[in-house]
């Protein structure tokens, strides 16, 4: 007798997971770059905005709420609450950056990331594999977000709509069940639907305050009270309909910038915001899944002409500790501007792929990785004598295209490949004679300081044909005391040379 088997233990957590991050500090987290140092962080700071020619308090840090300053007080009552707030203005093109680059970083989380207003949303769905469990996965993306964020609201549901709506203070790591889920959706205020004020007074006069009093309605009573537009909210609420808005993807080209008001007046004090602006193309690069070849540097000062530079890579790069090296060699080279306001980095050389030597699982194969390490050490010295020594410093012997022995040899840039000619075969000497010798002929022998006998041969080669048809048989002889000799017969002239000599 067999026992009937029991049915899979259906999962906790709904079908669909989606993930809203709201940043209530995006305005003042945009521009704390432009403070000095690290201290001035925990002074109270507060971004400003002009509001019917009244300006107001956007938002402010901790250390300004604790002195009485909140969102949307105008700024003489700021200024008399806390006389040593510092004031900035809101600068909307560096929330527009500051977005991107959160939004790169939900990238490498998860592929489907949508940009809000000053948030982000993410579809979790089956994006813990990568990192075992849900939990983890929360972990590490909170860790990564503090990097670029000071605070970090969240809320998660089975759609973009409902995790927006519940949306609440702080990040939590623990993924809710999908009875929590229901329950607080069910629970949630219908003062918090985004709908009108005439359609707020009706829910009120019908005693509906949560949305779980919408929810027990019939979808066509609904609809006949209060229009269409309130069942395609709830649709899109429950996840019924899927979410049609347009989805995030990285740029074709990196561009991003650093500012700095008080200037820059030394190139040590470069190297921390250029370190900011590598970081960001590392993960820009890690989100595309490609590899850096060359990028362009770029220093603008408040007045007069600015300066660039270029630093061209052997191999693919995008680790940020080895560009700003690299960048580091090559800026001891140049000479800066005065006075730094403008730091720009931006590339449009990469190379698509994964790192190769990585078999299915994910295992680089042995061989393959000490090569390659090889290769990185390589390029990685050929780098740095290049930024240090300049562009011209390093070239390397290769192969040209030309078929003669004395024209096939050529200098490239370190790293370059060449298309290399394969005329030769046959046994040839290493080192030829600066210019090819004529070989004299006695009673039918040839003759150079001593007799010469051909052992074999001829090896034709024919070069610039298309002007002159220049053509050369090639043989190995001897001397007598067994020396070994490179010789030619030119066709036209019948003319024999030594071109080389073996060891």
């Amino acid at each position: 007798m067999t026992l009937p088997t029991a049915a899979p233990a259906k999962s906790a957590y709904p079908e669909k997971i989606w993930l809203y991050l709201h940043f209530p500090l995006l305005p003042l987290d945009a521009l704390l770059d432009d403070l000095k140092d690290q201290q001035q962080h925990q002074n109270p700071v507060a971004v400003i905005c002009q509001e019917k020619n009244i300006l107001r308090v956007l938002c402010c840090n901790n250390s300004a709420k604790q002195s009485g300053v909140e969102p949307l007080l105008s700024l003489s009552t700021a200024l008399a609450l806390c006389p040593d707030l510092l004031t900035m203005r809101q600068q909307l093109e560096r929330e527009k950056n500051a977005m991107q680059q959160l939004a790169l970083i939900a990238y490498s989380f998860s592929p489907g990331v949508i940009i809000a207003e000053q948030g982000l949303w993410l579809e979790l769905s089956g994006c813990e594999k990568l990192f075992h469990n849900y939990t983890q996965l929360l972990q590490k993306l909170h860790q990564a977000l503090l990097l670029q964020s000071t605070n970090v609201d969240m809320g998660i549901a089975g759609s973009a709509d409902a995790a927006r709506l519940l949306c609440r203070p702080g990040f939590r790591c623990e993924l809710p069940s999908s009875a929590e889920l229901e329950q607080q959706l069910k629970l949630t205020p219908l003062s918090q639907l985004n709908t009108s004020r005439r359609r707020q007074q009706s829910f009120y006069q019908l005693g509906l305050t949560c949305l779980g009093d919408l929810l027990a309605l019939a979808r066509t009573d609904l609809a006949s009270r209060f229009g269409t537009g309130i069942v395609e909210q709830l649709q899109l609420l429950l996840g019924e309909k899927p979410c049609q808005m347009a989805r995030f993807e990285p740029p074709a080209t990196f561009h991003d910038l650093l500012q700095n008001p008080q200037g820059i007046f030394s190139k040590q004090g470069l190297l921390f915001p250029m370190k900011t602006l590598l970081q960001r193309l590392s993960l820009y690069l890690q989100a595309r899944q490609c590899y850096c070849r060359a990028l362009e540097w770029r220093f603008e000062p408040l007045l007069g002409e600015p300066s660039s530079m270029h630093v061209t890579l052997s191999g693919s790069q995008n680790s940020w500790s080895n560009l700003l090296d690299l960048s580091r060699l090559q800026l001891e080279r140049i000479d800066l501007p005065a006075s730094i306001e403008t730091i720009i980095l931006s590339s449009d050389n990469f190379v698509d792929g994964i790192p190769s030597g990585v078999d299915l699982f994910g295992t680089a194969l042995l061989g393959t990785a000490l090569a390659e390490e090889e290769n990185s050490e390589a390029a990685q010295l050929m780098d740095s004598l290049r930024a240090r020594l300049g562009p011209d410093a390093l070239w390397q012997p290769a192969l040209g295209r030309n078929y003669f022995p004395e024209e096939a040899g050529t200098v490239v840039v370190p790293g370059e490949r060449q298309q290399l000619s394969t005329a030769h075969k046959g046994l040839q000497p290493l080192w030829l004679l600066p210019k090819p010798i004529a070989i004299q002929i006695r009673h039918q022998q040839l003759f150079w300081r001593q007799p010469l006998h051909i052992l074999s041969g001829p090896q034709r080669l024919c070069d610039n044909w298309w002007q002159n048809n220049q053509q050369r048989d090639y043989y190995l002889a001897c001397d007598n005391q067994g020396s070994r000799y490179w010789l030619f017969k030119q066709s036209d002239t019948g003319r024999w040379f030594v071109h080389g000599l073996f060891s």
